[in-house]
């Protein structure tokens, strides 16, 4: 059997690819694999912030065409680039272990940036939340891999630090640039993150029973909450919102956090239920964020960064 795999080409995605390949390798070394890489709108695009381009699914919308049609049979994802609404005809295969989801700072510690500090950051969630904890800090906007957004901490920008997930840098082998943790009941996550999602044919049901042999129950039931949170506000990965998933035994607690473009107005809402109710946690904690505020902040943020899409860009 030949699976012909779907990812981007930057050394992240290739990595993350390798790594379900192995994971798939163990449980059936008879299958053979055949890397189809493709740049997305935004590899190809690298100095547009990631809300200018006006579509849902900068990352992965080339990748589900070329599953529908036919050119690949599974495409490897980070699922916080997926969106929550899949195309007609796909699905969200497996989601394998998750790595640390947590966001990071690499170059200084959140408490020894100095007043006015650099921090680059290319997403909308972290700069909302940075500048809710540290209204002084100037956001610069930053995209790319991770080895080049580490490189301008130190290059001409003096950036004092950027924003990255640890999952990304752990995967890369440069865990050790980290410099903080960011606390996610105070800096809450991207519905997601650390972890990946392997995207097929709804009608591959073969293939689908192989994917489900690489599954992590807990990890599916974590992202099954948020990403049900996130489609039941209505908002995009681009916008501020952040999730963080925390195991109790067998019961999932999840807490949310909505905030405004700027940081100066945020919402919280958490919830707990059993493993099996992970849908059901999310569209509660949905609702919750709703009830305090959280529907207003959004469609402020829809509004704010469709303002900055007709200011001049210098």
């Amino acid at each position: 059997m030949l699976l012909r795999v779907g990812t981007r080409r930057s050394p992240l995605a290739m990595t993350q690819t390798n790594f379900v390949i192995g994971a798939i390798r163990e449980k059936f070394p008879e299958i053979e694999f055949e890397l189809r890489p493709l740049a997305s709108v935004a590899d190809r695009d690298r100095v547009s912030e990631f809300h200018q381009f006006k579509m849902i699914g900068v990352f992965t919308s080339e990748h589900e065409e070329q599953l529908l049609r036919g050119e690949v049979d599974l495409v490897v994802h980070s699922l916080k680039d997926l969106p929550t609404l899949l195309r007609d005809g796909l699905v969200l295969a497996a989601v394998p272990r998750r790595e640390d989801p947590r966001d990071v700072l690499c170059g200084s510690t959140l408490d020894a940036l100095p007043q006015g500090a650099k921090l680059g950051t290319g997403s909308l969630r972290r700069r909302a939340q940075i500048q809710s904890l540290r209204p002084d800090v100037s956001v610069v906007p930053i995209r790319g891999n991770v080895g080049p957004r580490l490189a301008r901490i130190e290059g001409e920008d003096g950036l004092d630090a950027v924003i990255l997930a640890h999952a990304g840098l752990e995967r890369l082998g440069l865990g050790e640039r980290t410099s903080d943790f960011l606390d996610p009941r105070r800096f809450p996550y991207a519905v997601g993150q650390g972890a990946l999602g392997i995207e097929a044919r709804a009608e591959d049901t073969k293939l689908r029973e192989i994917l489900r042999a690489i599954e992590c129950p807990a990890s599916r039931a974590e992202v099954d909450a948020e990403r049900e949170m996130l489609h039941a506000l209505g908002a995009g990965c681009s916008l501020p919102v952040g999730a963080f998933c925390e195991w109790h035994g067998d019961r999932l607690s999840l807490q949310a956090q909505v905030t405004s473009l700027d940081g100066t107005d945020r919402v919280v809402a958490a919830q707990e239920e059993p493993a099996g109710r992970a849908k059901e946690l999310g569209l509660a904690v949905a609702e919750k964020l709703k009830q305090l505020g959280g529907a207003k902040i959004l469609e402020a943020s829809y509004r704010g960064f469709f303002s900055e899409l007709k200011t001049p860009q210098s």
